[in-house]
């Protein structure tokens, strides 16, 4: 008995995005409130980012136990009540941080907003961080953080960073163990005081929510805070002081890491969506020449991407590949071939309407629920830019050319342009593998 198999249906236009409302607020004390309108559902979520500024692992090691403790009760609130109070609102409200941001992620029914809220504006202005809980968050964080720091990723990505640019303590996503143990409480209270302010902090509310009505309640919630201590500067743009590509040994290791990056013009560029789809078709998804060449054809890697990353306030373009060590050299080999054809056989128009349909596909999935807005409208604002900036680079992706996509591969795409590192047991690379 022979099955058909009906035809897939052919993929009509894509509908145009349109921003929903919006309110754009600056409060008095400095906060910037951008609250949204997306009523599929009777919920509401809330992304708070605050700009910290790690000036070394010590300073990193502190601002874990910071966000560790900032939701483990106030003078009003202790732990408990604040987790009775959230749980009998239905919400739930969490606190974390990176290299560059204080973190606070809020969920739950649309009428709990006031709730979250109020919760927020008391630990942002009254957190404790009492000796108990600094001490039971410390213990915590190292035994998370001795794991952590064995992981490949993280030793190739710190290699990086050490090999292109030296010292780059503003980069620090990951204390020592060492550090953290030697913070006190009284280091927690003085960097909340000196390092949690509102001025360049981004509240976004997105939700079953009138924006004018819930940047009004974010107002008066958070009125209280106030700025205090420093300001974290602005991050810098860091310059590549050693090019080349440097072989980090690991004796004996089974698999190695390649960490190449470039500078790349910030995302406000005019030949930023032009590059965007140049570098989805070099490496930026599953039906990429990279992929294509190196995972699926040549079976060199068991992972490799090429993706946009930010290094402080430069925007570079990562290519990473993870490989066993005896096809570390191979896999370098294979890259530099799919670099030199992106000049050399230039993205055609299939390629680049194929790229294009992915990145607006992902953009819908980026829009397509509460959560998906919000953590889309905080990343566009922390990056400093503006929340429509997601419909309007929708719009220029639509009116980028194949010559434009071209233009983009031949510059951007110089093998000689990549500067990184291998990780693993280099004893299998010779001068000749790494040389550019």
């Amino acid at each position: 008995m022979t099955t058909r198999t009906a035809p897939l249906p052919a993929i009509g236009p894509v509908p145009p995005l349109v921003l929903p409302p919006v309110a754009d607020v600056r409060l008095p004390n400095g906060l910037r409130v951008v609250a949204l309108r997306h009523a599929s559902i009777p919920m509401a979520e809330l992304r708070l980012a605050v700009p910290l500024d790690a000036d070394g692992f010590p300073a990193a090691a502190v601002h874990e136990l910071l966000a560790a403790t900032l939701l483990h009760g106030t003078p009003r609130y202790d732990r408990e009540a604040i987790t009775d109070t959230l749980a009998t609102a239905g919400a739930a409200l969490s606190a974390s941080r990176s290299s560059r941001w204080l973190g606070l992620n809020g969920s739950g029914p649309a009428a709990a907003l006031p709730t979250l809220l109020g919760v927020l504006g008391e630990s942002l202005v009254g957190a404790r961080h009492t000796e108990p809980a600094v001490r039971a968050a410390r213990e915590r964080a190292v035994r998370q953080v001795t794991t952590t720091r064995r992981q490949p990723h993280l030793i190739a990505t710190e290699a990086l960073l050490g090999h292109l640019y030296g010292p780059l303590p503003r980069m620090t996503d990951v204390p020592y163990a060492g550090d953290l143990a030697a913070v006190t409480a009284e280091e927690v209270r003085a960097a909340h005081h000196d390092v949690v302010r509102p001025d360049r902090a981004v509240l976004v509310l997105v939700g079953d929510l009138d924006p004018e009505r819930a940047a009004a309640r974010a107002a008066q919630a958070l009125g209280e805070w106030r700025p205090a201590g420093s300001l974290a500067p602005f991050p810098h743009k860091p310059v590549i002081r050693q090019p080349g590509i440097a072989r980090i040994h690991r004796p004996g290791a089974a698999q190695s890491q390649i960490r190449l990056v470039r500078p790349a013009p910030d995302r406000n560029h005019p030949d930023f969506a032009a590059l965007t789809l140049a570098n989805i078709v070099f490496g930026g998804y599953f039906s990429s020449r990279l992929v294509a060449d190196v995972r699926e054809r040549h079976g060199l890697a068991y992972r490799c991407e090429s993706a946009f990353h930010d290094h402080l306030d430069q925007l570079v373009i990562s290519l990473e590949a993870d490989t066993a060590t005896v096809s570390a050299a191979g896999t370098l080999r294979r890259m530099r071939h799919v670099l030199r054809g992106m000049s050399e056989q230039p993205p055609s128009a299939a390629e680049v309407e194929a790229a294009r349909r992915y990145v607006t596909g992902m953009t819908a999935l980026a829009t397509s629920s509460q959560q998906a807005w919000a953590s889309s409208l905080l990343l566009s604002l922390t990056l400093r830019q503006e929340p429509d900036r997601i419909t309007r680079f929708l719009d220029e992706l639509a009116t980028v050319t194949t010559a434009d996509v071209t233009a983009a591969a031949g510059r951007f795409y110089d093998p000689t342009d990549y500067h990184g590192v291998v990780l693993g047991d280099t004893a299998h690379l010779t001068e000749t593998d790494t040389a550019l």
